[in-house]
């Protein structure tokens, strides 16, 4: 059945196209390695 929450917003669809972008084209998995430095990325920096 389809359910509205499994519909990708456009903004998702853009991560999901630069996460193949810098990975290759390949489809990696989410090790504990990229998670912890995909959330540094995200991180403000500190002055």
């Amino acid at each position: 059945m389809y359910d509205q929450k499994d519909v990708l917003t456009l903004n998702e669809r853009a991560w999901l196209r630069f996460l193949r972008d810098v990975s290759n084209g390949s489809d990696p998995e989410p090790t504990l390695r990229r998670v912890q430095l995909l959330r540094r990325i995200r991180e403000p920096r500190r002055a």
